[in-house]
Order: C-alpha cells, then structure tokens, then sequence
C-alpha cells in the first residue's frame, strides 16, 4: 500500500473517531478525562502526570480528552489533535471546554442502549459560600450546571470530581444508579486537592486489588487513593486538608473510606443507609469472571451481592447457623453464574 492510500485511510479515520461519524454505543467514548485550568505550572506539571496514569489504564478504552492535555503524555490513539489544544483561552475551533463537555454528554445521551460511563474532573476548584465551580480554561462549570446536564439519565455513570472545593458536586449529582466520588467532604475544603493523583495511580494499582479478583473496582479505588492521601499528609507531618467522600445510594451525603475495613463497611450513618455496594460492582476494566455475562446475569449478581451486605449487617441480630446457611446461599448462587463448570 502507497502513502497516499496510508495518508487517505488514516485521515478518515481520525475524521471518524473525532466526530462520532459511526453508529451506535461504540461511536461515543465510554469515558472523559478533563484536565482543568492549571494556573500555575507546577499544578499543571501534576496534572499532565495524572493523565499519563489515566492514559495507561484506559488503553483499551474508548476516551475523550478535554482540556490542555500534552499529547506526548498519554497514548496518541487516544487523543485528537482537536482536545489537547494548549491555547490558554480554553477555544479551540470557536468551542470552549465547557461546550466541549456538555456536548460529549450530550452525545452519550442520546446513545439507545443503557451503558456504563466516567467522567473523571481533574484540577482546581472553588467555593464562595453559594456556588461551587470546577475551574476550566474559559467558563467554569458549577455543580448545579452538572448536576442539571445529567438529570434524567439512563446511563450508569462513575463521576470523580477531583479537586479542592469539590463536596458540594456530590449532593448536585448524586442519583441510585450512580457512583459520585468527590476529593473532599466540604466546599471549605479549599487547599489543593491531592486525592486526583492518587485516585489515577489507584485504578490500575495491583496493591489497589483487595478482594484479589485481578480487577480494580471504584471502591477499591477510592478506599486505596484515600488511604494514600492521608499518607502523604501523615508523612510530611501536615495536617489533613482534604477528606474525599464517596456516594452511590442517591441520598447525597457520601461516605469517608475510614467507614471500610477492606471492603467491608464498619461504620453506618445514623440512618443507616449504606454507600458503597454500586461502587464495589464497577470496574474500569470488568474481572475475568465477568466478562460475557449476559445483562441478566450480571443483574442477578447485582441483587446477590445487595443481598450479601444485607445479611451482613443482621449479623448480631442472627443465629449463627441461619446466618451462615443464608451466606452458604448466596455464594452458591453466585458461583453457579460466575463459574458455570461448578454447577
């Protein structure tokens, strides 16, 4: 094959990959990483260093960059030369980085079928009492304006906000069938927000893997990227600045990783509700187990494992033996659809 027909081939394809000429879920990516405005070059160092580790674990993965990311930094299938713009002003082609990420959800949206989606904020952020922004080159975006970009979705979405100021995102998107991570439990939380970088080096972290199934879920790596963030504090003799929160049950008020042993919540709210199932059946990259299950199946896993944190919590108001019969149970249950040949 002459250049030409190389040149011609390759230049339809970035056309197709960058405007989603294609049909269907496969034409929109399946996860967007948003670099915020840096302000000064240290933060931006930082942050071109989180997408670097977002880039390696997202090979494989269909992503939308938004933001002043440095191609260099993260796998050139990947990016389009349109999204890693370094104009300060934050426009590129007449379109802001708000508008671009309005639009990227917009085009999920419009995706028929019910799938699984990250969005994953990575910068600065600020709080005046009222109104709590993510700072983007150009306009921000408030956690009201999110909040209402993603009212009525039927999508599952994983949304990370990392950066300071970030809880009050957490109330604006919660939602049942969602998992809502924010890298501090307050809008006073104003100081930077390191959780962003631990919480990238997580996702792929082997150590991260606590329940040993060869795949990292979004608690495992919440509970990870929280442990290491008060390392850091703890290591350097400073005080905690930042405590991140996480939220799937829809109520709102999340839940520190220091509610968990492991996996295994050890603290409840007063109202008891419980943050956290969502979250430990969601991967980046699903276990091998799991891979080829059918919705069905992977819906009768979901009630299973609901079931099992619900049996958990009766365990002091039990017998022993109709406690662990019911656990007996359950975990039959769910073998006989993970591993089929046991049946």
């Amino acid at each position: 094959m002459g250049w030409p027909s190389r040149f011609l081939i390759g230049f339809f394809l970035w056309i197709g990959l960058d405007q989603g000429l294609s049909l269907g879920q496969d034409s929109v990516p399946s996860v967007c990483l948003v670099l915020g405005a840096p302000g000064e070059p240290l933060y931006g160092n930082m942050f071109q260093q989180w997408a670097q580790l977002w880039g390696e674990s997202t090979q494989g993965t269909t992503v939308q960059w938004i933001g002043p990311v440095n191609p260099t930094q993260v796998s050139p299938v990947q990016v389009s030369p349109v999204q890693v713009s370094p104009a300060q002003s934050g426009v590129v082609d007449g379109t802001s980085d708000r508008e671009r990420l309005k639009a990227w959800i917009d085009r999920v949206e419009q995706v028929p079928e019910e799938g699984t989606y990250w969005l994953v904020l990575m910068g600065h952020g600020t709080h005046d009492g009222k109104t709590t922004k993510f700072n983007l080159r150009g306009s921000d975006v408030s956690a009201q304006e999110l909040g209402q970009w993603f009212s009525g979705s039927k999508h599952r979405w994983v949304i990370a906000v990392c950066g300071s100021s970030s809880g009050p995102f957490l109330a604006a998107l919660s939602h049942p069938n969602r998992v809502v991570i924010a890298s501090t439990k307050s809008g006073s939380e104003s100081n930077f927000s390191r959780f962003g970088g631990f919480f990238a080096q997580s996702i792929s972290d082997p150590e991260s893997d606590l329940d040993h199934d060869r795949a990292i879920s979004v608690l495992e790596a919440f509970a990870s990227a929280s442990r290491k963030t008060q390392r850091y504090y703890e290591d350097n003799k400073l005080l905690a600045t930042e405590q991140a929160i996480l939220d799937d049950n829809g109520d709102g008020k999340g839940t520190p990783a220091d509610f968990y042993r492991g996996l295994r919540l050890i603290k409840r709210s007063e109202d008891g509700k419980v943050d956290g199932v969502l979250a430990r059946g969601v991967w980046l990259k699903e276990p091998i187990q799991r891979e080829g299950l059918s919705s069905q199946d992977r819906s009768l896993i979901e009630q299973l494992e609901k079931r099992l944190e619900d049996l958990r919590s009766k365990r002091n108001s039990m017998d022993s033996l109709r406690y662990y019969a019911a656990l007996e149970e359950v975990f039959l249950q769910m073998a006989r659809i993970l591993y089929p040949a046991s049946r």
